[in-house]
């Protein structure tokens, strides 16, 4: 099972493919409470930052990024979920599931990818993680995209969810976790 500090490493490349962050430490810790989103289940440990004053803005709009982590020994299953919003005249671009997984959680390992009925509101594919020197798990991948926007011939999102959960136990027991998460648009 991964730690948490080994999540947020992975997870801080989400920043650097949303903006400018240089490392996991950029983050600032914030009460998980103050979030828009939280995850439900018992006997998880979460953490939350905010990456939105590291990310890069300009005179159009800037990017509010938000991080949930949550781990649970006892489950043997391991979350991470960012609440990604623009903020002003910009957008997050339309794109599939995978590519905003790979962009965003550069460290999982896509082995296995396919796609999977929607569950709780979010789109689903389900994957299996190996990485070296670890338990293969068994993960899922889900995303909400909220608020469309267009012009200028592009389109996109002003919000969107996107997350992970992976699990050495059953993927079953990981999709009723992911029904115990409140996020927007759900």
């Amino acid at each position: 099972m991964r730690s948490i500090k080994c999540l947020m490493a992975a997870a801080a490349f989400s920043v650097l493919a949303a903006g400018t962050a240089q490392a996991e430490d950029k983050g600032v810790a914030v009460d998980c409470a103050d979030l828009d989103m939280a995850i439900k289940a018992p006997d998880f440990e979460v953490t939350c930052k905010d990456y939105s004053s590291v990310v890069s803005t300009s005179s159009l709009g800037r990017l509010h990024a938000e991080l949930l982590t949550a781990v649970s020994e006892k489950q043997g299953q391991v979350i991470g979920i960012w609440d990604i919003r623009t903020l002003g005249n910009t957008y997050l671009q339309k794109g599939g599931l995978e590519g905003d997984i790979r962009s965003f959680f550069s460290d999982e390992e896509l082995s296995e990818w396919h796609s999977a009925e929607p569950v709780a509101g979010f789109e689903l594919a389900h994957y299996a993680n190996r990485q070296s020197g670890g338990n293969e798990e068994e993960c899922i991948a889900f995303r909400r995209q909220m608020t469309r926007r267009s012009g200028g011939g592009v389109s996109g999102f002003a919000r969107m969810v996107l997350g992970f959960g992976c699990t050495v136990n059953s993927r079953d027991a990981l999709i009723e976790t992911l029904k115990q998460i409140d996020a927007p648009g759900g």
